[in-house]
């Protein structure tokens, strides 16, 4: 059996493949980045640009040196050797003086200027008396001392001999630059910010990408041109997001295209006529003078004119269904008093057509649904079923039957000419025919068969959809064919099947 519509297609999207898993994964890398270059920077700023880090270093470096310098100093002065001429393992930035008791210079070394000397020997007076004496041999103190915005750290340590003073040393270290513990945090702070930001904007416009490729595509599609479609092969998020929009683009393309050929087909079935009856009436001007002649241009008329409301009544009911205007007042109605009120109905059609209308088993199917409408459905299935079954076969045989404990099926067969495999899946489309070129061949030569529009397998359609029910039909060639209408029961007539 064919359906009379196909299932949408699934997407399904993999939790390690989607965006989520990965923004994820990528913010907390860059999160873990972050942190470290936070907590490294703030650690190396710390240790090198803090006060009190710098503070440690250049006392550690000081009292270091002016070890190493005191005790090569006293060496030199015991053996009498000059100070000066010593060599001592110095920095750039460290200064070396070293003064006798009565405030000579000994040594001097760095970028000390002699005005200065003077005033550090006046220091070391201070200090030796504060803080050195003989009793504390080995004891030094620490001096700052600025000059012309240099800052130097000063460190204070006699030279003795046998605990007599036979020198005084001091090594200074200029002080570098240093910052506030605070200072250091708001600066990397603010870098660390920086760096999130623009992090932040890169991932951004990553995962983002995708959605500017579809926005792009968007703009691109017009109305007359929907073939561009997006094929992204990503099992994500935005891979969904571009099969649906591929689906839908489908969707438009394949609404466009029966827009475009329902109203070509529209069109031609109302020029149709239109042009028989324009042909007729000039006819009736040009050439006619009996009076029956213009009674038969009259009925012809007449006929066309019906054909013509029909197709726009048709047209009208499709319309009002597809925007959802169309109410349907339901009741609960037997299917077989409806199967019974159609055969009736067009048997002088099946008759005039040399075929034979039976009925099958018929037994009581109470459904909610429309009267009329339903009456319509049925009428449109045997009325087609005698068409295409006349001149061909002999009968149309309509039956009702239960399916299950909650659906009812109605069934039209015929042994007529059948239906191509080719054709099974448009059948419900509007305007479609089988034979196009024989229901039209009729209408112009004005058969007593009745013509087609191809719009009542579409409202057939509709109405069984509309009752929440489905329709199929199968057939093969030179077999005739079967239409099959599944429709709900109604609450009444399920517990009369039970009981």
């Amino acid at each position: 059996m064919k359906r009379s519509a196909a299932a949408p297609h699934r997407f399904r999207v993999s939790l390690v493949a989607s965006v989520r898993a990965r923004l994820t994964l990528w913010y907390m890398g860059a999160f873990a980045g972050v942190m470290l270059l936070f907590g490294g920077s703030l650690y190396a700023s710390q240790v090198w640009l803090n006060s009190g880090a710098a503070e440690s270093r250049m006392q550690t470096q000081l009292y270091q040196d002016s070890g190493t310098f005191e005790n090569s100093y006293r060496q030199a002065l015991q053996r009498g050797e000059s100070p000066g001429e010593q060599r001592l393992s110095m920095s750039s930035n460290e200064i070396v003086l070293l003064l006798s008791p009565d405030g000579s210079v000994l040594d001097k070394r760095g970028p000390l200027p002699d005005n200065l000397v003077q005033q550090l020997w006046t220091r070391s007076e201070s200090s030796s008396q504060l803080d050195i004496s003989i009793a504390q041999p080995k004891s030094s103190s620490s001096q700052w001392w600025h000059e012309e915005g240099s800052n130097y750290h000063v460190l204070v340590t006699p030279v003795l001999n046998q605990n007599a003073r036979i020198a005084v040393l001091m090594v200074g270290l200029e002080r570098g630059y240093t910052m506030p513990l605070l200072t250091i945090w708001l600066f990397h702070g603010l870098g660390v910010l920086l760096i999130a930001a623009f992090g932040g904007y890169w991932l951004a416009g990553k995962a983002l990408r995708p959605v500017k490729m579809i926005t792009r595509t968007a703009n691109e599609i017009n109305a007359t041109d929907l073939r561009r479609r997006l094929h992204f092969k990503r099992r994500d998020e935005f891979g969904e997001l571009a099969a649906t929009f591929d689906q839908m683009l489908d969707r438009l393309e394949a609404a466009f295209k029966r827009q475009a050929q329902f109203t070509a087909d529209a069109s031609h079935e109302l020029r149709t006529p239109l042009t028989i009856i324009d042909l007729e009436i000039n006819r009736a001007l040009t050439q006619l003078q009996r009076p029956e002649e213009y009674r038969q241009v009259l009925e012809l008329l007449q006929s066309e004119n019906e054909q013509m409301a029909a197709i726009v009544n048709s047209l009208l009911l499709l319309a009002r269904a597809d925007t959802g205007k169309m109410t349907l007042e339901k009741q609960e109605v037997d299917l077989g008093d409806l199967v019974l009120a159609s055969v009736e109905r067009l048997l002088p059609l099946a008759r005039q057509s040399q075929v034979t209308l039976a009925t099958g088993d018929l037994p009581e199917l109470l459904v909610s649904g429309d009267p009329q409408y339903l009456c319509r459905m049925l009428t449109n299935l045997i009325e087609n079923a005698i068409k295409y079954t006349s001149g061909v076969g002999k009968r149309v045989h309509v039956e009702l039957a239960r399916e299950g404990e909650r659906r009812g099926v109605v069934r039209v067969g015929d042994d007529g000419p059948g239906i191509a495999e080719e054709h099974l899946p448009y059948l419900f489309d509007r305007f479609y025919r089988v034979d196009r070129a024989r229901t039209r061949q009729e209408r112009l030569e004005g058969g007593d068969k009745p013509g087609g529009s191809g719009l009542g397998l579409a409202i057939v359609q509709w109405i069984v959809q509309a009752h929440g029910g489905e329709v199929y039909v199968e057939s093969r060639v030179g077999a005739g064919s079967l239409f099959a209408v599944y429709l709900p029961l109604s609450q009444a007539g399920k517990s009369n099947m039970t009981d």
